[in-house]
């Protein structure tokens, strides 16, 4: 199978695992959670102010998942809601287990050759499988439905304001060590996610190129990322900022993908026997002005009309 075609049943998988856990929410999910693609189209961008926009550039072929986390007063009602739906499953165990306990009474003296019901499962706060807040707000960017073609993929996204995660791409994870970023209102967060692997590949002879990423030097993942200030004249002028990353730790492996981690990124977080090392508090602060100006250069124009 071509590594596009791979990319391509990678992300059906994923869309109907998402559509499968929107669909079970939905009843019961007081937040509403909604992602729009925003496409290829000539003239500019109306943002809203109440929505927040994500920017995902890369050279190669890649469909990043991102998940958004909650804040303090959403994990408290999420939390409620968890508690609500337990009570109502302790509920329906009650009524199994008393039927439960009345079948064994009547089968008491039966023949061991006559088969007993299994008792039915106790649901308890450790084993009642309620999805996680981020589990029922993610969002899978590409492979399709770009925001702009020029020198790779760029893809842009609408998304509820909030903090986001990094959770992976394809059918690996960034679970050994990911990070995550706030995406405010109003504004478009923009950041690169280059592959090393493909960059051997595109950039070194025959000879050189690695077999495997496990050829790579030490510390080289699937993961590089990096902040951007990505440029397109569609987009309002002063809305487009570099996305602010922090460390995020380790995470479940829920869909029993490949894992992997995100690489090292200077100033944001560094690895010290596998662990993340915070190093925002170390680095010197920019000046405001020249906090959004200064990540990076332009990184790619759309074609001439």
């Amino acid at each position: 199978m071509s590594a596009r075609s791979l990319a391509l049943a990678s992300a059906a998988a994923i869309l109907t695992l998402q559509a499968g856990t929107a669909a079970a929410e939905e009843k019961k999910d007081k937040e509403k959670w909604e992602t729009t693609i925003i496409r290829d189209k000539p003239g500019p961008v109306a943002l809203k102010p109440d929505k927040a926009y994500i920017l995902v550039y890369s050279p190669f072929f890649v469909m990043p998942t991102l998940m958004k986390l909650p804040n303090a007063e959403q994990a408290a009602a999420h939390a409620a809601e968890r508690a609500e739906e337990l009570a109502k499953e302790r509920a329906k165990w009650e009524k199994k287990h008393a039927a439960w306990v009345r079948e064994m009474g009547y089968l008491k003296k039966a023949d061991s050759s006559v088969k007993r019901p299994k008792e039915p499962q106790e649901p308890t706060e450790e084993n009642f499988g309620f999805p996680l807040y981020e589990q029922t707000r993610t969002v899978t960017l590409g492979p399709q439905n770009r925001f702009n073609k020029e020198n790779g993929s760029a893809f842009l996204q609408e998304v509820p304001p909030g903090e986001y995660l990094f959770y992976g791409a394809g059918m690996t994870c960034a679970c050994l060590g990911t990070v995550s970023f706030e995406a405010p209102a109003g504004k478009v967060v923009s950041f690169e996610y280059s592959v090393p692997f493909a960059e051997a590949h595109r950039d070194l002879p025959k000879e050189e190129r690695p077999k495997t990423p496990f050829d790579l030097p030490p510390g080289t993942t699937n993961y590089r990322l990096k902040p951007i200030v990505f440029s397109d004249p569609r987009l309002p002028e002063g809305s487009v900022i570099p996305a602010a990353f922090k460390p995020a730790g380790t995470r479940p492996n829920w869909y029993g993908q490949e894992v992997d981690r995100v690489m090292e990124i200077e100033g944001v977080f560094m690895y010290e026997r596998g662990k993340q090392v915070d190093l925002r508090a170390k680095a010197v602060p920019a000046p405001v002005a020249e906090a959004v100006a200064a990540p990076v250069e332009p990184v790619a124009q759309p074609p001439a009309s």
